[in-house]
């Protein structure tokens, strides 16, 4: 006969785990729904678990330069204005920093500059950088070694011997379905295994397996950045937040706190769930823009941004993938031989670095049209690049 007692523990365990799924559901129904995903973007960390990100001990504030930007940009062969594209994008944060000074900055739809955005998959250039500066460390001897030297838990997975370099490319060939038309695919299902089911994201890594053979095919998918946050993790000894905080958040002098997503056992989400103020986002890109340094101060090392930023393979090349993109160390490489190039986060999300005239953008939005407004997010920040860097 079974002990009441034990019915009663069952029984509120049973209650616990309910409650904890339908907080959870809650968010999922209405992360992407038109009435609430404006609001919801600009308070993810409160939907989610979150390991916290502090500001720097000594923020940095930004030389505030007002500038005229430009108004119109070439797009299909149409002249197109601006601020019909941030509209029509959805835009709710604008930021333009040109030289490392802030120059334009406009928000919009309730949104304000002190308002912590999350990124979705740009937190994937941060994790990019974040394994170049463990590199630079000796933490990681090359990223031409397989990932199971240093995560030995991703052996019984399509991760097994597969290089470094080969997921931060996104050829690891692990057979991780991203289709965001389409609810079926993996990248809408690990929400379900993680916060529905309660599972880690380590283990959940294990269901997969190989697609092929590493190293051959370009194939988009978020699982190859979390293997990253992992590999960072094993190799520091510390979670991807708490690195971030020693090695970027610190040094860049950020004004405001951050907050990474997690799951519901503490592991940071790598591919997504950075949430940060626009203009700290920013401070990423003025690093890149400036081969690694920032105020004077090399805080990633040039080798690594010039790797990170530039095609490593024929697959790889500059309007190879989906006809219009390259791809780096977690950077998108748009078409053409500007040398330009963007972290991109899925509903708009972008840190766009233009090297040659010192310019970053940063636009964070919630445009159910993100995808085909992609490529023409690339005209306009050309436009207003070329536009400051022809003023006087």
């Amino acid at each position: 006969m079974t002990h009441p007692l034990l019915l009663i523990c069952v029984a509120v365990l049973l209650a616990a785990l309910a409650y904890v799924g339908f907080g959870y559901a809650w968010p999922k129904m209405t992360l992407f729904h038109p009435e609430h995903r404006v609001v919801r973007f600009r308070n993810f960390a409160d939907a989610f678990p979150t390991a916290p990100i502090d500001r720097a001990a000594v923020p940095v504030p930004y030389d505030i330069a007002p500038r005229q930007i430009a108004e119109s940009y070439l797009f299909v062969g149409q002249e197109r204005a601006v601020s019909e594209f941030l509209t029509r994008s959805q835009t709710t944060a604008f930021v333009v920093v040109h030289k490392g000074a802030l120059v334009h900055e406009a928000y919009f739809q309730g949104n304000a500059a002190s308002d912590l955005v999350t990124s979705f998959s740009v937190a994937k250039s941060f994790v990019s950088t974040l394994v170049g500066i463990a590199v630079a460390e000796g933490l990681i001897e090359s990223v031409d070694d397989p990932i199971t030297t240093y995560v030995p838990a991703l052996a019984k997975t399509g991760f097994d011997g597969v290089a470094i370099a080969d997921v931060l490319t996104m050829s690891s060939a692990i057979a991780f379905s991203e289709a965001y038309d389409d609810k079926s695919t993996d990248a809408f299902k690990i929400y379900d295994e993680l916060f529905l089911k309660f599972r880690r994201v380590d283990r959940v890594i294990g269901d997969y397996g190989s697609d092929g053979e590493a190293g051959q095919a370009f194939h988009y998918a978020s699982l190859n950045t979390q293997a990253l946050g992992l590999l960072l993790q094993s190799v520091t000894g510390m979670s991807v937040a708490s690195y971030m905080q020693q090695k970027l958040w610190e040094p860049l002098g950020a004004e405001s706190e951050a907050k990474w997503s997690t799951d519901l056992y503490g592991t940071v989400m790598a591919f997504w769930g950075l949430n940060a103020t626009a203009r700290d986002f920013a401070r990423l890109g003025i690093t890149y823009a400036q081969g690694g340094r920032y105020r004077g101060q090399q805080i990633v090392p040039a080798e690594w941004v010039a790797q990170a930023t530039s095609v490593s393979a024929p697959r790889l090349e500059r309007g190879s993938v989906d006809s219009h993109w390259g791809y780096g160390y977690q950077w998108w490489l748009p078409d053409g031989q500007r040398g330009d190039f963007s972290a991109i986060g899925i509903w708009g999300q972008f840190i766009y670095v233009d090297p040659s005239s010192e310019t970053v953008i940063v636009k964070m939005s919630a445009d159910p049209e993100f995808k085909p407004h992609e490529v023409e997010a690339m005209a306009v920040f050309r436009a207003i690049a070329d536009g400051l860097s022809a003023a006087p």
